[in-house]
């Protein structure tokens, strides 16, 4: 990746927190297409993602089951992105389809799994809306980074969620109510096998049982995030593994970016050889969900189950290990942060087409409840993008005839939030009357916002992301920062 493919973006210094309308209209939403489809089976859903797997640093190369399942078999979304690339946060926007400002999970910790994501958003998330509706609805793996395990959130018939950060050994989760400790035992404790082995035994047992009911899976792996254990037949894999020396690895120091970018210089060689070890690691963490791919395709083969389930594969963030001198991490709105493997496969998806349009994580939720049949509820920020798949009528990706979809040309990436409080004298209504991006335009021009982090506060910044072309409503002379305690990203 070259330097040139720096994130771009317009800067916006405020956020906006909506409150979403209560469950009061639940039952209003719930009346759609799903009430004119009874009579038919509505199709299985299988959503996996993984935690911190890339796409520019070459960790799919590796996974060649399920690039074969899901990219020769399915539609790949080649432009994918997350809105926050941090875990909590990103996992939030999946579950509910908004944006941080609007679901108020900033960090991984800030409102991460609290009371407030309880009783407010959580109780909106996809899965509430799917099992009102006779979805067997099952959870696998890694929740939210804060959930504690102390309740089962709404939406879920089954339940088996892990307590805290991702681990592979030696961790707790909350089985359907119940805490269940694991040690070490790889042939008993390994969470990536036991997730799967889990999934396709709650899929087999609600087909035998339910054979008309649909069911949603949602599979969430901690590969390949730290501590990056691989399982013990993948232990010696990739002793070469090269993918992340991308042309901005070790590209530092930056003095035209942002501080973080002027500040770090080029790596020792101490910390170079820790990425290709960290490289190495991380590639051999995905061999098991590479296996687990596998195992759930032939369990939908062997069930008969195959061409009446969407399975759908990403991530909620991507990495960088090494770039522009950073050692590893995310959070930057950088591709190499924000650009996640994004596939689909179903009923009428052409298998091995190419989707170029932009899709974000806070699509999965409007597209998930239209696979299933229910109508998206405003307050969602994503839209379905079974719009882009011409699911009623394939066609092949090479023709040339082929109608242009209107589709959105810009998102936002959003990191933080500011610590002033809102004036509650002004009326929400008045404030939110105009379109977003006049709102942000007029924030922009309010002189409290133009010295940036000079205030007490304002360590918040959003960059909306545009790929056609870059558009920026800055001052015409561009603030200096005056310590490196904000994070301000300047595009050339």
């Amino acid at each position: 990746m070259s330097q040139s493919r720096l994130a771009f973006g317009l800067i916006v210094l405020g956020l906006v927190a909506f409150v979403s309308p209560g469950l009061a209209v639940l039952s209003q939403r719930l009346k759609g297409r799903f009430q004119r489809d009874r009579r038919n089976i509505r199709p299985n859903i299988i959503l996996i993602y993984t935690d911190d797997q890339d796409v520019e640093l070459g960790s799919l190369e590796v996974m060649n089951k399920t690039r074969k399942i899901m990219e020769q078999g399915g539609a790949h979304f080649t432009n994918a992105f997350v809105t926050t690339p941090m875990c909590c946060p990103s996992r939030s926007s999946m579950l509910t389809g908004k944006y941080v400002h609007n679901h108020n999970t900033y960090t991984n910790n800030e409102n991460c799994s609290s009371s407030s994501w309880q009783a407010t958003h959580e109780q909106q998330t996809f899965a509430v809306y799917l099992n009102s509706t006779g979805y067997r609805t099952a959870f696998f793996g890694k929740y939210l980074n804060e959930y504690n395990g102390s309740y089962i959130p709404p939406g879920w018939r089954e339940w088996v969620g892990l307590v805290k950060n991702s681990r592979f050994y030696n961790y707790t989760l909350n089985r359907n109510g119940v805490k269940e400790k694991h040690g070490f035992d790889y042939s008993k404790d390994y969470l990536t096998d036991l997730m799967t082995n889990d999934s396709i035994n709650y899929f087999k047992l609600s087909k035998k049982i339910y054979p008309h009911r649909p069911v949603m899976l949602l599979i969430s792996h901690a590969a390949p995030h730290g501590p990056e254990d691989s399982a013990p037949q993948f232990s010696n894999l990739f002793p070469n593994a090269s993918q992340h020396i991308t042309p901005s690895y070790n590209y530092a120091p930056n003095p035209d970016k942002h501080w973080i970018m002027r500040y770090t210089g080029p790596m020792k060689p101490i910390h170079m050889e820790f990425t290709n070890m960290l490289q190495r690691k991380r590639l051999q963490t995905l061999m098991s969900v590479d296996e687990s791919m596998e195992k759930l395709y032939n369990m939908l083969v062997e069930t008969g189950e195959v061409d009446n389930t969407y399975i759908i594969y990403t991530a909620d963030h991507g990495y960088h290990i090494g770039q522009f001198g950073l050692v590893k991490g995310k959070s930057m709105p950088y591709e190499i942060d924000i650009r996640v493997p994004f596939f689909m496969r179903g009923p009428n998806v052409e298998p091995g087409s190419i989707i170029p349009q932009l899709v974000l994580n806070i699509d999965l939720a409007p597209t998930i409840l239209d696979i299933a049949g229910l109508d998206i509820p405003a307050d969602m920020d994503g839209k379905s993008i079974l719009k882009l798949l011409d699911t009623e009528k394939p066609v092949n990706r090479f023709n040339s005839n082929k109608k242009t979809k209107i589709w959105r040309d810009s998102f936002l990436v959003e990191r933080g939030k500011l610590l002033h409080k809102r004036d509650e004298r002004k009326n929400s209504q008045e404030e939110n009357f105009l379109p977003k991006h006049e709102r942000v335009k007029d924030l922009c021009q309010k002189a409290e916002y133009q010295t940036p982090c000079e205030q007490f506060g304002q360590v918040t910044l959003s960059v909306l992301c545009r790929l056609s072309e870059l558009r920026m409503n800055l001052p015409l002379e561009y603030p200096q920062i005056p310590a490196p305690n904000c994070l301000f990203v300047f595009l050339h």
